[in-house]
């Protein structure tokens, strides 16, 4: 079972398992799959599988680490060279070799080493990974919820928040405008607001827009969405429930006393449109207080103000430096890997010979073959006695 859990396979069965699930959740975000128990497991299982596979190799890892000359084993893959102690010494220290020595009878045996980070770069890896994993599996429980008021309103978060931060805490929203560019389309929309937690006032005047959200610590605000209603006041109609104020949401078309009234922002300015399906439509640039002819009966219509209601998205994001240390991680991993595999030169030579036994060490076979040429062109092989 142990092998098992520990196994390749079972690894790949699960990185694929989470791949499909993210996708998943990418195209239907409703289903909300990253918050779900299903993925939780899926993430547990596959850091147990890394867990497992880790603290199976870093036995062997520490043993090569502290290898010494006494651990030069007499028979293995040798080849002998015409090579007294003196020449391959010199060698390896021009060509970088760490190396330890050990005097027996007549023999000595050494041990040469070279790229210990690349040694150590696979395993750094394997605790990236483990890291990122506890950084996912914490951002699974983050929390979020909407705050949504006009300019002017302080706004509670929402409950789930409420939990975490204080019942207290709250959103004074102190402006919402919608930016244009220079050739008067939309740009962006922006909220400036107060932050209060438990009361406390942490940060004044701030802002947030699409892309670009607030940071507080754990804490993200996203300019989510937005919302206007224009206030308008009907006077003078003959049927007195028309007399009255009215909200009327952007460029959507509402029915007021016989007419069709649609008002609309047009580059940043409210326009009023007034049909009533027979004569051709009438409209006009409004600013508060202006008054516009409703009917024939002489009904008319005053644009008192614009309310802007701001809809933002207040969420935690706790698992999101764990992750981040991670990605640290496995950036130094990556470069451990590029500043040289690990290779070892196993040597046994003769004190009153020039004669050197010489294995050489690689996980790349490539690596193995290029020192094996490399002492070929420095000494002669000689036959094995």
């Amino acid at each position: 079972m142990l092998k098992f859990l520990s196994s390749l396979k079972l690894a790949v069965i699960l990185i694929a398992a989470i791949a499909a699930m993210s996708v998943l959740a990418t195209i239907y975000p409703e289903a909300d799959a990253f918050n779900s128990w299903s993925f939780r497991i899926l993430v547990i299982a596959f850091f147990l599988n890394l867990s497992l596979c880790t603290m199976k190799l870093l036995p062997g890892f520490w043993k090569q680490l502290h290898r010494t000359a006494a651990d030069v084993p007499e028979q293995g893959a040798y080849i002998s060279y015409k090579a007294d102690e003196a020449a391959v010494i010199a060698w390896l220290r021009d060509n970088h070799y760490k190396t330890d020595l050990q005097e027996k009878n007549n023999e000595v045996r050494i041990l040469a080493k070279k790229g210990k980070a690349g040694l150590a770069a696979p395993h750094l890896l394997h605790i990236s990974l483990l890291v990122i994993l506890v950084g996912a599996l914490i951002s699974t429980f983050n929390t979020q919820g909407y705050v949504m008021g006009q300019v002017g309103q302080s706004r509670p978060f929402p409950d789930e928040l409420q939990a975490i931060y204080g019942t207290a805490s709250r959103i004074e929203i102190l402006d919402f405008q919608t930016a244009y560019d220079e050739q008067q389309s939309i740009d962006n929309w922006i909220t400036r607001f107060n932050l209060y937690i438990d009361d406390q006032l942490v940060a004044e005047n701030v802002e947030t827009k699409v892309n670009t959200p607030y940071r507080y610590g754990n804490m993200m605000i996203y300019q989510n969405s937005y919302d206007y209603r224009y206030l308008l006041e009907v006077q003078g109609s003959d049927n007195a429930e028309d007399n009255t104020t009215y909200g009327l949401p952007d460029n959507q078309p509402s029915q007021i006393a016989g007419q069709t009234v649609v008002v609309a922002s047009v580059n940043g300015k409210p326009y009023v449109q007034i049909s009533d399906h027979e004569t051709a439509p009438r409209g006009q640039f409004v600013e508060p207080g202006d008054v516009l002819e409703l009917n024939e009966t002489g009904a008319t219509l005053t644009y008192l103000d614009t309310a802007a209601y701001s809809v933002l998205e207040v969420k935690t994001r706790r698992g999101t430096y764990v992750v981040f240390a991670g990605f640290l991680l496995a950036t130094l991993a990556s470069l451990l890997f590029f500043s040289g595999r690990y290779r070892e030169l196993r040597i046994i030579t003769a004190k009153d010979k020039p004669e050197s036994r010489i294995w050489c060490y690689s996980k790349s076979a490539m690596i193995v073959e290029d020192i094996q040429e490399a002492l070929a062109e420095q000494w002669e092989k000689q036959e094995v006695q």
